[in-house]
């Protein structure tokens, strides 16, 4: 059922890829909530890699902006929660 999530948005935290040969739960979920109509948050540490999770949902003609961000950090976090409501 397409669209589950249309008009929705969603921050995926890890949305980048550790080099590796799999995808990654991260990238895939971004991936597939784009897929179903989401709007994604990609959120990584690494912000060249949400960066390309950014151009694979773009490729798909989904919508989803990135943002660098270590989840580790209090601050991080804040700034995670303050950007999502500015962005989305």
């Amino acid at each position: 059922m397409p669209g589950r999530l249309a008009n929705k948005t969603a921050i995926v935290v890890g949305a980048g890829q550790t080099p590796g040969e799999t995808i990654g739960n991260g990238r895939a979920m971004a991936i597939l909530f784009a897929r179903e109509g989401a709007h994604v948050m990609c959120v990584d540490r690494r912000l060249d890699s949400a960066e390309e999770t950014i151009g694979m949902i773009a490729g798909e003609g989904g919508r989803a902006s990135a943002f660098e961000a270590d989840i580790t950090r209090t601050t991080d976090c804040a700034a995670v929660a303050r950007e999502a409501m500015a962005r989305l």
